[in-house]
């Protein structure tokens, strides 16, 4: 009899167990559920700001010189904000930058490449264009660009435009210094990130900077004419 009571106590007490590590695995998977959907909604909203953006960036992108596209621009000057596309191909980078606010709001930062209102716009004479960017989390919007090398490419699309830049350098700053962002007596674009990745409010800043090379009327592909 008492081995019986014995056989079970154990029983119950397996039961138990395995009981508790099914609520355990239970509580795990909604765990799971739950941060695999937060991220998703996140990324869903990343790319839904983006739609938004691109949407106004084609309603305002001008492409006016359609009928010129066999020419060459001459000077160009871009005077006020107008919606940006950043395109740097050797990283697949596509991007519709964001401008007109703080560079340190991170309601804009979310969104996409943010502009710095102290620095300059694009034009052909002179001046320093600067973008700030996230590079880890659910936005990557610079992850790679420490891998871009001298020489790459570096478009930046506004008003039927296409601004194109050669990377000069890469570099890496404390992060308290801003030099890389200053005015530059020739026409550039420098784009800012942390430094390194994955690290909350790391003590250093990796910028890159590009030379205008030339700039271009924005390639428009023919119209399907069936």
């Amino acid at each position: 009899m008492a081995s019986s009571r014995r056989d079970v106590r154990q029983k119950k007490k397996k039961a138990g167990k395995a009981k508790s590590l099914r609520i355990i695995a239970s509580i795990l998977i909604i765990i799971g559920v739950g941060i695999v959907g937060y991220f998703g909604y996140e990324q869903y909203m990343v790319r839904h700001q983006q739609a938004k953006l691109r949407e106004a960036y084609d309603a305002s992108a001008g492409f006016s010189h359609i009928d010129q596209l066999e020419q060459k621009p001459g000077e160009v000057f871009i005077t006020e904000w107008q919606p940006m596309r950043l395109i740097i191909p050797s990283i697949d980078v596509d991007l519709i930058a964001v401008g007109g606010g703080d560079v340190f709001d991170h309601a804009l930062l979310d969104q996409g490449p943010t502009h710095f209102q102290m620095s300059d716009l694009p034009n052909t004479e002179r001046g320093n264009v600067a973008f700030a960017g996230h590079r880890a989390g659910r936005w990557n919007f610079f992850l790679d660009i420490d891998k871009l090398d001298d020489g790459d490419e570096i478009y930046l699309d506004v008003d039927g435009y296409r601004f194109i830049y050669l990377v000069e350098w890469v570099t890496v700053t404390d992060k308290y210094d801003w030099d890389p962002i200053d005015p530059t007596d020739y026409p550039a674009i420098t784009l800012q990130t942390c430094e390194p990745v994955g690290v909350p409010n790391p003590d250093w800043r990796l910028f890159v900077r590009g030379r205008l090379d030339e700039v271009v009327y924005i390639p428009v592909e023919t119209p399907d004419a069936n």
